[in-house]
């Protein structure tokens, strides 16, 4: 579903829609493990880990979409906590400033702080109360927010950072 890069070059790839699971490969494309399992509740358990960031300090981040939370973990895959009460995470990015940008497969975009605290959260100002299917996020270098929405002709939705 996703993939990201570690400082090293090693490479976390997200296969959500077949495996549940993580898989870390070194910068010379060797499988070096993986982890997860199907499950809802439980640590390392996946349903649709669709959404991979690795933060500059080793940490990984995964979107466990249909799960509605990010699990956290350690470069060699360690549980080290979670996030809940998302609508379907779908993709994380993370800013030099340490700001999470979350776009919700049910039409929320939310902003958090690397502890996880709601800095802010809007549904779509298109298509408003109807889900827009906020699906990846990027973020230029003006602190601009673009996001991907998979609805009726598909858009990308740029917002200017005030």
């Amino acid at each position: 579903s996703d993939v990201a890069l570690d400082g090293a070059g090693d490479l976390y790839i997200s296969d959500g829609y077949g495996n549940a699971r993580v898989h870390k490969f070194s910068a010379g494309g060797e499988l070096l493990f993986s982890w997860g399992e199907p499950g809802k509740t439980g640590p390392g358990e996946f349903h649709v880990p669709h959404g991979v960031w690795v933060h500059t300090d080793g940490r990984v981040f995964v979107a466990d979409r249909e799960n509605n939370r990010i699990q956290i973990f350690s470069a060699d895959g360690e549980f080290l906590d979670q996030w809940t009460g998302l609508a379907r995470p779908c993709d994380i990015y993370i800013d030099q400033d340490d700001i999470l940008y979350v776009p919700e497969l049910d039409g929320f975009m939310s902003i958090l702080s690397i502890d996880g605290d709601i800095i802010a959260a809007w549904d779509s100002p298109l298509d408003a109360g109807r889900g827009n299917g906020a699906h990846a996020v990027w973020v230029d270098s003006h602190g601009d927010l673009y996001v991907n929405q998979n609805v009726e002709g598909h858009r990308l939705v740029k917002y200017l950072r005030q």
